[in-house]
């Protein structure tokens, strides 16, 4: 039945057509007020045309008709009136709707069910069509009721649809306007008020298929029709669309013919005016590309040209990240190029037409967008357009060539043909054909052929080549010899270049230090090229560094390959003889050493070093003359004239032991050096020594005349100050007070005798003046006792610019320092005992000179300060001179420490400081065990200059037995290391020698054969 309405007796209660009444139970319309009849159109749920009844509610959604749709959860109805063939109600369905009927005209047509699982907008649900294009009414009543799985009753609206049937007109007044290689196209506007729209369509040539290239709104009456090919006809025509999609006629075409601009034979650019370049084209500057650029493309586009010649090429680079582009021939399709190549390739012919009639053509190049699958973009690019040109240029003229050191200067005259782009050179041996030398066109009137071997003779002659890629015929052939300058024998160093020829990147690395490369320094070549030199002798060396990171390279000898050399070492070695060649005639050769690039496996690098270039002398140099032997306290000492030969590199010197029938080679010096000391010789033996220059090239001289030596044997055996031959006394002493008086008063030739018994400490010395023949003495006993009691201050003895003064025999113990001796001279303190020391216990300081220090018995010191607590102590610490001596350097010379037992001290049993020169450390007993200082580690350290440390014995050192330091450059120098002997076990070295060796001489008789480090860190002398 018919819900009842708000409006009481009215269901309409405003705009309605017709009200309704139940007359014997049927719905029948009766008259009513004029209503709005509309015609075709859309109305939406909130037009003013729409009669909306009972408690409508709209909801705003741009999923809707209009914006919006209207929901009724109450009685009521919604109703339009049209004069259109047919109606649609278009609603929301969803879960939640129920059912409505549909009236036309007062007549239900239908009970629409509204629910949906899901929510689904702008349905049609409900549709009439064919109906007489008069007045009519749809009303849609909620009924209340719904299907069983909606949730609720209600109904929804969106709008109502009155179709229209009419299509409007065909457009007129269509214009099509050629703009350089576009279309433009204009029409008039239609007169229909629903036109919402046009669309365009094209045909190319004598196709009846239209391809549709655009449309637009109504208010657009323009469209441009971009990148049109040369030479082709296209037209055009278009429709109008209504609101309804009506689409009308075609309209009148409009036809144009593409323009064509064909260019002859050429090379013509990416950036060339002739080019059509559609798209986003950029240019990238390249000297790998023809015309020094090329052009990328990475977006859609394309690039064309017009041509009249009878083929046409298209240049480009292959590379990993290009894609695939269509090539169209005269507007038809005729490959699919790849561009894609593992590697960068340039100037590569990616298509090529030929065989055309020689009219008009256009090649037109297009991104696809799409790839191998290999690369890792799409994009095109462009090198040049090449027309091909089929005559070649004459042959060139004027060819000259001019030798130079390793190559040839040729020349010629330019070709007068526009299009020739270059010439190729040709090159030949002195008979047979040349062939091509150049691999690109060479655009010079000039080129220099480089590399050449010299000595040979070439024969050249040199083509022209046009823009075609045609080739002339061959010029006119001229000849040239290479001069060579065959060097003498000699050692040619890596950085002479006025003898070797370096071509490419060669570096030179300056070396220091001893046994490194020759002439300190070598040369090395990371990347193509090789060094070359010629020479006069009868072979060659090459002399280079090996190591880890050097690779191979390729030996030439007069233009023939000889061998492959490697350079690869696990360790560094120097001035090795990496390659040589002898027994040559002594005429003109050339050798040539090429870096291959390649490498041994286990080799970190490909480079290839260079040190010298030698060129063997085979004639020995002079002998020395004038040798002489003189005996010194190390051994002996040889001078000797060098030989008069300038090309000596070092004097070899050689040993005979009297009786023997051998020669030991007991050291080389450098070619300067004309003395040399020979250490370690045995006491009382007879030696001959010979001395052999050797030269550059290895040659040595006859040995020189012998000369002849008898060691002496031990010159401080017999040493004659000692207290088994103090003198008688002239004063005896038996108390602190006697003692002290008889030194006060002490002069020239006083012998002062302690009886047994103890005389306190801190006896001071000072003044006391003997003479080399009557020296001053003081001498007692062991059991003469020197004692203060107390390890923390005081001294035994203190002497104190005292001359030829001996101090020999007694006991020293239980004080600060045990005897110090300073700005003295000849000065000996002999066969004490001194223990139980707060520091050193015998030093010798401030310019103290030509002192003995002999057979003492030293132990126990260091126990007030462990780090001063050394044995005997020469010297002053370089830190201190300014402190203890003026500022300048403690010369304290000439000294001599021998025969003592020295053990249980804290740091080292001997020392002598920077300053210090020319002294002796002899046959000493030494022993570290108790050393607690931590800045000792060896049992002797030596930091002056000159001395002689020989004979001695030692054990248990903290590290190394023997220490020479330079504390600088002007001191650690020349000393003398020989004949000594560690027997146990070291950690370090048995003699530790200074980086800055500066003369220092070690002999192969030290003994330390349990040395962890070995004997010693400098090779040493026989």
């Amino acid at each position: 039945m018919l819900p009842t309405s708000s409006c009481a007796a009215r269901i309409a209660c405003t705009g309605a057509v017709a009200v309704f009444a139940m007359v014997a139970g049927s719905l029948v319309a009766t008259p009513a007020e004029a209503a709005t009849v509309v015609g075709q159109g859309t109305y939406e749920n909130d037009d003013p045309a729409v009669t909306l009844n009972g408690s409508w509610s709209r909801v705003a959604s741009n999923q809707d008709s209009g914006g919006s749709t209207s929901s009724l959860s109450g009685a009521g109805y919604a109703e339009l009136s049209f004069k259109t063939s047919g109606i649609r109600w278009v609603t929301r369905k969803n879960s939640y709707s129920g059912m409505a009927d549909v009236y036309l005209d007062g007549v239900k047509k239908a009970t629409v069910d509204l629910y949906s699982s899901t929510t689904k907008t702008q349905q049609v649900a409900y549709e009439v069509t064919g109906l007489p294009e008069s007045a009519h009414t749809i009303r849609v009543v909620r009924t209340g009721t719904k299907n069983a799985g909606s949730s609720s009753t209600n109904i929804q609206l969106d709008a109502f649809v009155a179709p229209d049937v009419h299509k409007p007109a065909a457009p007129s007044g269509l214009r099509a306007v050629v703009s350089g290689t576009d279309v433009n196209l204009s029409w008039t506007a239609n007169p229909e008020t629903d036109v919402k729209g046009y669309r365009v369509y094209r045909r190319e040539g004598s196709s009846t298929t239209r391809t549709q290239i655009g449309s637009t709104t109504t208010d657009v009456r323009t469209l441009k029709d971009p990148s049109r090919s040369p030479g082709v006809t296209y037209t055009y025509d278009l429709v109008a669309v209504d609101t309804s999609d009506l689409v009308s006629p075609y309209s009148s075409a409009a036809s144009v013919t593409m323009p064509i601009s064909a260019k002859g034979a050429g090379t013509y650019e990416d950036d060339d005016a002739a080019l059509t370049l559609s798209g986003a084209w950029s240019t990238v500057k390249s000297g790998m590309d023809s015309g020094g650029s090329y052009a990328s493309l990475n977006g859609a586009g394309y690039a064309e040209i017009s041509f009249k010649t009878s083929g046409i090429r298209w240049i480009s680079r292959l590379n990993s990240y290009s894609g695939i582009a269509d090539v169209y021939l005269d507007g038809v399709k005729k490959a699919s190029v790849d561009l894609y190549s593992s590697t960068t390739r340039y100037q590569q012919v990616a298509y090529e037409a030929k065989g055309l009639t020689e009219t008009d053509h256009t090649l037109r190049v297009v991104r696809t967008g799409t790839k191998n699958a290999s690369s890792s973009s799409t994009s095109i690019t462009l090198d040049a357009f090449v027309a091909p040109d089929i005559y070649p240029p004459a042959a060139p003229v004027g060819l000259t060539a001019t030798p130079k050191t390793g190559s040839v200067q040729l020349g010629w005259t330019a070709s007068p043909e526009s299009d020739v782009i270059g010439y190729r050179v040709y090159r030949g041996a002195a008979t047979g054909a040349p062939t091509a030398v150049t691999t690109k066109p060479v655009t010079d009137t000039g080129w220099t052929d480089d590399g050449l071997l010299p000595g040979a003779t070439y024969r050249y002659q040199v083509t022209a080549l046009d823009q075609g890629g045609n080739e002339s015929p061959v010029s006119a052939v001229v000849t040239a010899t290479v001069p060579m300058k065959a060097l003498p024998a000699g050692t040619y160093e890596d950085d002479d270049t006025d003898a070797l020829t370096l071509k490419g990147p060669w570096s030179r690395t300056t070396s220091t230090g001893a046994n490194t490369d020759s002439g300190g320094s070598f040369s090395s070549l990371g990347d193509t090229g090789y060094v070359e030199m010629s020479f006069a002798t009868s072979g060659v060396r090459w002399l280079a560094r090996t190591n880890s990171s050097s690779g191979q390279a390729d030996v030439y000898l007069d233009g023939v390959k000889r061998t492959t050399v490697d350079l690869y070492s696990s360790s560094t070695k120097f001035a090795q003889n990496v390659f040589e060649v002898d027994g040559l005639p002594e005429t003109g050769h050339t050798i040539r050493i090429v870096r291959t690039g390649n490498k041994n496996a286990a080799s970190v690098g490909r480079n290839i070093t260079l040190d010298a270039l030698v060129a063997p002398d085979v004639y020995a140099p002079a002998a020395p003359s004038a040798l002489k032997a003189t005996g010194t306290r190390t051994g002996a000492k040889l001078t000797w004239t060098p030989s008069a030969a300038d090309d000596v590199a070092s004097n070899r010197i050689f040993r005979r032991a009297a009786g023997s029938t051998t020669d030991v080679l007991v050291g080389e010096v450098p070619a300067g050096t004309t003395s040399f000391a020979d250490v370690g010789l045995a006491d009382g033996a007879s030696y001959t020594w010979t001395v052999v220059a050797r030269d550059t090239s290895g040659n040595d001289s006859t040995p020189s005349l012998g000369a002849a030596f008898t060691n002496a044997g031990d010159v401080y055996a017999a040493f004659p100050q000692r207290y088994a031959t103090c003198p008688t006394a002239t004063v005896t002493v038996s108390t602190r007070a006697q003692l002290l008086n008889a030194v006060s008063s002490a002069t020239a030739g006083t012998v002062i005798r302690l009886t047994p018994g103890s005389y306190g400490a801190n006896i001071d010395v000072y003044t006391a003046k003997g003479t080399p023949d009557k020296p001053i003495w003081i001498c007692g006993p062991r059991t003469a006792v020197i004692d203060n009691a107390d390890i923390t201050r005081g001294y035994g003895f203190r002497v104190n610019g005292a001359s030829n003064l001996v101090i020999a025999g007694m006991t020293v113990r239980n004080v600060q320092k045990g005897v110090a001796v300073l700005n003295s001279k000849a000065v000996t303190v002999a066969d004490l005992r001194v223990e139980n020391i707060g520091d050193e216990a015998i030093h010798l300081k401030n310019q103290t000179t030509d002192s003995t220090v002999i057979g003492n018995s030293i132990a126990t010191t260091g126990l007030n300060s462990p780090n001063y607590g050394e044995g005997v102590y020469i010297g002053t610490a370089q830190g201190n001179w300014c402190l203890y001596n003026g500022c300048e350097p403690d010369t304290s010379d000439r000294n001599l420490v021998a025969f003592n037992d020295i053990r249980a001290t804290t740091a080292e049993p001997m020392e002598a400081k920077a300053g210090t020169s020319d002294g002796t450390m002899w046959k000493n007993t030494l022993d570290g065990a108790a050393i607690t200082s931590s800045d000792t580690d060896s049992l002797v350290q030596v930091m002056g200059n000159g001395w002689v440390i020989a004979g001695n014995t030692g054990a248990h050192t903290p590290n190394d037995a023997i220490q020479v330091w330079n504390t600088d450059t002007d001191y650690g120098l020349n000393n003398i290391v020989y004949g000594n002997a560690v027997p146990d076990a070291l950690p370090g070295y048995g003699v530790r020698m200074p980086y800055n060796d500066g003369g220092n001489v070690v002999g192969c008789d030290n003994a330390a054969s349990r040395a962890a480090l070995g004997m010693s860190n400098k090779t040493c002398q026989n």
